[in-house]
């Protein structure tokens, strides 16, 4: 957001600063969000194919518990894919509960910038050009400034 930006719409430092803040936390939580939705992908198919190669190659042919789990533990490699796909489980779960965090402080400071729009335009100059505002946070950025509950 460019300083020319904020020059035409009527807002002082606090209300800026406010704004600025409401965008980097919107960039975060959608961030984290991809890096979330990314390893919950890469798990879910490395455990999906795992389990085909484990199903195909090693419980089909052995025939017996014993003969798979002999198949199974004689490799080391099995072991070391299973540390990795436990490892980017856990990476998923780690992001999704940094992009829960992150969607909650960005919607707690959307809705403070909500309850307090009187206090931060308080001309009335200022109070009839914040449309303008929210209409291009909304374009630009997809932050919703007019309702809580959006």
């Amino acid at each position: 957001m460019s300083k020319g930006f904020f020059e035409n719409l009527y807002i002082d430092e606090v209300t800026k600063q406010m704004l600025l803040a409401v965008i980097e936390k919107k960039r975060k939580w959608e961030r984290l969000k991809k890096n979330a939705i990314f390893l919950q992908l890469v798990a879910f198919s490395g455990f999906t194919s795992f389990f085909i190669y484990v199903l195909v190659d090693l419980v089909v042919p052995s025939g017996t518990w014993a003969a798979f789990v002999q198949a199974f533990f004689g490799k080391t490699v099995h072991l070391y894919i299973l540390l990795w796909l436990f490892t980017s489980y856990w990476a998923g779960l780690y992001y999704k509960r940094k992009c829960d965090k992150a969607e909650e402080e960005f919607h707690s400071l959307r809705c403070e910038i909500i309850q307090k729009s009187t206090d931060l335009w308080k001309e009335e100059q200022q109070w009839k050009e914040r449309h303008k505002l929210f209409e291009l946070m909304k374009k630009e950025y997809d932050i919703n400034l007019y309702y809580e509950n959006s």
